[in-house]
């Protein structure tokens, strides 16, 4: 009966909410403003590697009340650290809907208010995104410096001062630390 249920749970997953509760007061422990909305969770076993893979569709991030659609959140877990009931995602994939450029940019001020984001947020007058992040985290719950974020960015217009203007700005863009790719730049100017 265990042999089954091992192979059922590596093969097909369960799906249950029993714990996004959990999830969300360990997210409220990183930071007072941060919520999320969770659907139901899709648990994979992975036995041989002894790891649990957790994913999520539909999900929305909330940081002062400003929210984000994202399209899945996708993790694994260590085993070991579900037993010893310090839970660290060893690998975090989060991929958003297309989302209004001017959102993002107040999402992440609300995050991290720095000067440089309000300027960003008064020149950018239009545009989306969609995003694709994959971090990585130590046992220690920080994000590894092998992060990838890459996304594309659809049809922005930036104002410069009224001095440069740039319309149906398009690219591709993939950051990694210290490494930063623009593809397929398109845009028109005055």
């Amino acid at each position: 009966l265990i042999i089954v249920l091992i192979v059922y749970v590596s093969t097909f997953g369960v799906e249950t909410d029993k714990f996004n509760n959990q999830i969300k007061k360990r997210i409220l422990q990183t930071n007072q403003n941060l919520d999320l909305d969770l659907k139901k969770i899709k648990l994979i076993l992975d036995p041989f590697n002894f790891k649990i893979y957790a994913k999520t569709v539909g999900a929305k991030i909330f940081f002062s009340k400003r929210p984000l659609e994202l399209e899945y959140i996708r993790s694994q877990v260590s085993l070991n650290s579900i037993i010893k009931n310090k839970i660290s995602s060893s690998s975090i994939q989060v991929a958003s809907k297309s989302i209004l450029l001017n959102d993002l940019i107040k999402f992440i001020r609300a995050t991290n208010n720095k000067p440089e984001l309000f300027i960003l947020e008064k020149i950018v007058k239009k545009g989306h995104i969609i995003l694709d992040i994959k971090l990585n985290i130590d046992d220690n719950g920080k994000i590894k410096s092998d992060y990838e974020i890459k996304g594309t960015i659809k049809d922005a217009s930036i104002n410069f001062l009224n001095q440069a203007n740039f319309k149906n700005l398009n690219f591709n863009f993939n950051l990694k630390k210290d490494n930063y790719s623009l593809n397929e730049l398109k845009f028109n100017t005055e």
